[in-house]
C-alpha cells in the first residue's frame, strides 16, 4: 500500500542531506569580513583587494574565461548582460517556455519583448529548431537556459544564432561547472550568467555573476552593475574610495556584498567534489529508473562531457501510471521518500509569476502590449513536460548509494500501485 494511503513509506525526511552546507571555515571566512572594515565593494580601501574581486578571479578561472562580473542575483546578471549587449526597446529576446521567470522578466526590464519558444522533449532545454522558426528582423538575442540536469544542444543553437547575427546568453543558473565539448557552461555564448541563490549548487544565499571572453562587454557590465563605477586602476590610500566614476554608461546598483563573496569563495572550494558526487548518483539513477516501466530519464546532448545537477528530473509517462500526471505522482513519491518531489516549472505562458500585463511600466504602446501578452503563446512540448515530469533538489544526490536505491524503490512502488493515487483536482 502506498504511504499516502496509510502504508509504510520507503524512507523518511531524516535521511536526506541538508542544503546549504557550511564548515568551520565558512564561519571563519564570514568573521574575517566582519572584522575587515570592508563589507561592500563601494566601501573604502583597507589595504587588500575585495573578496568580490578575489571571487571574480577564481570563478573566471574555473569557468575558463578571462572576465567575471559578480552581481546581486541571477536576474540582475541577465539584465546587465542584455544591457551590455545594447538590447533595448522594441527588440526581441528569445527565451525558453520551460524555465524560471527570470529570463523573460529580464528582457521586459530592458524594454525588450520576450519571445517564448518551445523546448526539446528529450532535454527540456531550448529547442534550436523552435528558435530558428521564431527569428524575426527584431530579434537581437537568445537566452538559452541549461535546465534540470541537462544542457542545450549548443552546436545546433549556435548554428542558428551565428547565421542570424544574434547574441547568445547562456543562463547557467542550474549548470555551474557543466562541460560541453571541453568548455564550461557559460563560456561558449557571448555571455554566461549564473545565480547563486540558496538552492543553487554554488550559493551565497543571494548572488549572481556574468562571465565573458569579451573585454568590452566585461567593462560595460562592471559599470552597469555599480551605478556607472568600476574599480580604480591605481591603488587608493587606506580610507579612500576604491571605485572610480567612469560613467561611460549609466548603471544600477546590483553589487554583491563582501559577505556573499566570502561564501562563494568558500563554496567554490567544494564545488568540484560535490558536482562529481551528484553526477555519479545521477548516472546510477538514470540506469536504474530507466528499467521501471514508463520512467524515462532526461537526455543530454551527445557533446556534454560533464553534467551538473541543480534538480534531478525524470519523465513519468501517464499510460504507465494509470493515467496519473506529475502533480499526483509527485505527491505519492513525496510521501514515500520524505523528500520534496514536485512538478517542473509551469510553462511561461501560464506561469503564475509571469504576468507582464499587471505592470504599467511595460505599457509602451499597443503593439508592445499585445506582443508581451503570454496568453497568445502555445508551447505543447513544455505543457506536456509540466504534466509528465517530476523533479527533486540536488541535495538528495549528495546522499549515498543506499539513498539512491531508496529513490528507485519509491518510483517502482508508486508505478506498481499508481491506481491507488488520488487523481488531482482539475
Amino acid at each position: 500500500m502506498l504511504a499516502m494511503r496509510g502504508g509504510t513509506p520507503v524512507s523518511s525526511a531524516e535521511r536526506w542531506p541538508a542544503w546549504p552546507v557550511h564548515t568551520q571555515g565558512t564561519l571563519a571566512a564570514l568573521a574575517a569580513v566582519a572584522r575587515s572594515g570592508r563589507w561592500s565593494v563601494s566601501g573604502a580601501w583597507t589595504g587588500r583587494i575585495t573578496r568580490e574581486q578575489e571571487f571574480a578571479a577564481l570563478f573566471a578561472e574555473y569557468c575558463g574565461t578571462p572576465h567575471c562580473v559578480p552581481t546581486a542575483n541571477g536576474t540582475s546578471a541577465l539584465v546587465v548582460a542584455l544591457e551590455a549587449l545594447d538590447v533595448g526597446a522594441g527588440e526581441e529576446v528569445i527565451v525558453p517556455a520551460l524555465t524560471w521567470v527570470a529570463p523573460a522578466t529580464a528582457a521586459l526590464n530592458v524594454n525588450a519583448r520576450p519571445v517564448i519558444v518551445d523546448v526539446d522533449p528529450r532535454t527540456l532545454c531550448l529547442d534550436p529548431d523552435a528558435v530558428r522558426a521564431a527569428v524575426t528582423k527584431r530579434t537581437r538575442a537568445v537566452i538559452g537556459v541549461h535546465l534540470y540536469g541537462s544542457m542545450i544542444d549548443l552546436d545546433a543553437l549556435l548554428s542558428v544564432t551565428r547565421a542570424h547575427g544574434l547574441a547568445l546568453i547562456e543562463d547557467c543558473a542550474q549548470s555551474h561547472g557543466s562541460v560541453y565539448a571541453g568548455k564550461r557552461a557559460g563560456s561558449i555564448g557571448d555571455i554566461g550568467t549564473f545565480s547563486m541563490h540558496q538552492g543553487k549548487v554554488l550559493t551565497s544565499g543571494e548572488g549572481g555573476a556574468a562571465i565573458t571572453s569579451d573585454a568590452g562587454l566585461a567593462r560595460r557590465m562592471e559599470q552597469l552593475r555599480c551605478d556607472g563605477r568600476r574599480y580604480a586602476s591605481r591603488t587608493p590610500r587606506v580610507g579612500e574610495t576604491h571605485l572610480r566614476e567612469v560613467a561611460e554608461v549609466q548603471g544600477s546598483n546590483y553589487c554583491l556584498s563582501e559577505f556573499q563573496a566570502a561564501l562563494l569563495i568558500d563554496g567554490l572550494g567544494r564545488l568540484e567534489a560535490q558536482n562529481s558526487h551528484r553526477a555519479a548518483n545521477a548516472r546510477y539513477l538514470d540506469e536504474k529508473l530507466a528499467a521501471i516501466p514508463g520512467v524515462v530519464p532526461i537526455a543530454h546532448p551527445p557533446r556534454v562531457e560533464l553534467q551538473t545537477y541543480y534538480h534531478y528530473a525524470v519523465r513519468c509517462e501517464p499510460d504507465a501510471f494509470a493515467g496519473r500526471t506529475s502533480p499526483a505522482i509527485s505527491r505519492a513519491l513525496d510521501a514515500e521518500l520524505g523528500l520534496w518531489v514536485h512538478p517542473p516549472y509551469a510553462p511561461l505562458p501560464r506561469h503564475p509569476l509571469y504576468r507582464p500585463r499587471t505592470k504599467r511600466r511595460y505599457q509602451l504602446g499597443p503593439e508592445h502590449w499585445e506582443a508581451i501578452d503570454p496568453s497568445r503563446v502555445h508551447t505543447p512540448v513544455a505543457d506536456r513536460a509540466s504534466r509528465e515530469c517530476v523533479v527533486f533538489h540536488h541535495a538528495a544526490l549528495l546522499g549515498e548509494r543506499a539513498d539512491m536505491d531508496a529513490i528507485v524503490e519509491a518510483f517502482a512502488k508508486v508505478q506498481r500501485a499508481s491506481g491507488e493515487i488520488p487523481i488531482e483536482e482539475k
